[in-house]
């Protein structure tokens, strides 16, 4: 039945699974999961509610992954299951709703009157955050007072790509996991003309643009693999294993501390937006530019 989860259903995720079974029998009030996919976060979000929340976990310290409970988590339809996303706009979150809404202080303060109430069943109620930024607004506060109340029937799960794209206040309060990192060293030939073409524009500010302006240039499921040789040259970067001869490692490794949160989260909205149909070469045409500014600045 691991097919209820596919992101995580390879060996790599094991050690993780059994680390969150342990967990489940003294469950900490905050967890945080970083690293992997945004699939692999979520899916591994959606086993430590399984593991809270399975009828039959309590006993056997695993989640069966094939009771109504497991299928409904899995499918996020389960009474005892939020979740948030900070990359929803308040106009998406009333024209589309789903399962995710987005964060916000309306729904911070339904969910602050939602945490009153007992869960539905017999286990606890889990609350996904996902794509909270470095920002200190309003939300952010309300959300850092409900994490400071303790509470018997409510865990959380912040998931994000790297610990320092949140804000340190959140981070100290959580109990931190690492999921597997996608193999950096993994090249796609096929990219390496555009990845030389944007490490280019960011140094020099020429070439990129016009190369995406082209009609049909680049297609949506182009720029996912470009956006994924970023996020590859950001890990090697961040695990010190970058490679000077290589144009975009060279090109980023000049980012440093916040700079490089900030460029690890345009990396995921551009991903979100690509998501939503927005225009390959629009999607990339922002974030070249976001980049170079940035690299700029850091001189």
């Amino acid at each position: 039945m691991d097919t209820l989860l596919p992101a995580i259903a390879h060996a790599a995720f094991d050690r993780l699974k059994a680390v969150l079974d342990n967990l489940g029998a003294a469950p900490p009030q905050v967890l945080l999961l970083e690293g992997g996919s945004e699939a692999q976060r979520m899916d591994t979000a959606r086993y430590w509610a399984m593991r809270i929340n399975c009828p039959t976990a309590g006993t056997t310290g695993t989640p069966c992954l094939a009771c109504p409970s497991c299928q409904q988590i899995a499918a996020g339809e389960h009474l005892d299951l939020a979740a948030y996303d900070g990359r929803i706009s308040n106009r998406e979150d009333e024209e589309n709703p789903g399962p995710v809404h987005a964060f916000n202080m309306e729904r911070v303060r339904e969910l602050k009157v939602r945490l009153r109430d007992a869960p539905h069943g017999q286990g606890r109620r889990v609350v996904l955050l996902m794509g909270l930024s470095l920002t200190r607004d309003e939300a952010s506060n309300a959300l850092l007072k409900a994490l400071e109340e303790p509470s018997k029937t409510t865990v959380f799960v912040l998931l994000a790509p790297q610990r320092e794209q949140l804000l340190p206040t959140l981070v100290s309060r959580s109990f931190c996991l690492t999921l597997p990192w996608p193999d950096c060293h993994a090249d796609d030939p096929e990219m390496q003309p555009w990845e030389d073409a944007l490490a280019q524009f960011l140094v020099q500010g020429q070439g990129f643009l016009d190369k995406i302006a082209g009609k049909g240039a680049i297609d949506a499921s182009g720029a996912t693999r470009l956006l994924l040789c970023c996020q590859k040259a950001m890990s090697r970067i961040l695990s010190g294993r970058h490679n000077p001869a290589r144009p975009l490692d060279a090109a980023l490794v000049l980012l440093h501390g916040k700079g490089r949160a900030a460029a690890c989260q345009w990396f995921a909205e551009a991903q979100e937006a690509l998501n939503y149909g927005v225009t390959p070469a629009r999607v990339l045409e922002t974030l070249a530019a976001r980049l170079f500014a940035l690299r700029r600045m850091a001189g």
